[in-house]
């Protein structure tokens, strides 16, 4: 219990300090004396889903926002660069996102583990619909800190009427892969 409590308010005095760093330098007018606590990457472009809301996928938003030349996914490499810089400016978090779903991502758990071994904390937000066993597995092994699933429906029918062009088999394959999570 000691070791628990003086871990927490280590990590609070660290936190602590570093907005300390952050307010000198903003005060001053001079820079900040440390990087962003937490840094959003969108990571891929590509969805499997047409959410009705959806600036980006969405068939009922007549100005969605047309997609920019250049690759659907950001590269491996790219995202493990930029955690080795993120982790030497001092950022502590990650969110991995996109205008798409992040599970498409052929190396999200590569990119997962590359900002947990600079020493980032990671959330992913995702929309549940390609969580199995596996993939559950695999991010739990990769101390996936948060995980974020984004559902906006509370029975199938909802879920239809807000996930434009999928069925209800979508609806259950959110909740199985919630049941996965919970059980471990």
């Amino acid at each position: 219990m000691g070791d628990l409590l003086f871990t927490h308010l280590h990590s609070l005095m660290a936190t602590l300090l570093e907005k300390i760093k952050l307010l000198e330098g903003l005060l001053n007018g001079s820079i900040a004396y440390r990087g962003p606590f937490y840094v959003t990457i969108d990571i891929t472009r590509r969805c499997n889903l047409h959410c009705l809301g959806c600036p980006y996928h969405s068939t009922e938003i007549s100005n969605v926002s047309p997609h920019k030349p250049g690759p659907m996914d950001l590269s491996t490499d790219l995202v493990k660069r930029l955690c080795g810089e993120l982790k030497g400016i001092g950022t502590s978090s990650l969110v991995l996102q996109g205008e798409g779903e992040p599970l498409l991502h052929s190396d999200i758990i590569d990119l997962i583990l590359a900002a947990k071994t600079a020493g980032i904390r990671v959330t992913l937000l995702t929309n549940g619909t390609l969580l199995d066993q596996h993939l559950v597995r695999e991010m739990i092994a990769a101390q996936l800190d948060i995980l974020k699933v984004s559902l906006w429906a509370s029975s199938p029918d909802q879920y239809q009427q807000n996930y434009l062009e999928t069925n209800t088999e979508s609806f259950n394959r959110v909740l199985d892969g919630l049941r996965l999570i919970a059980r471990q």
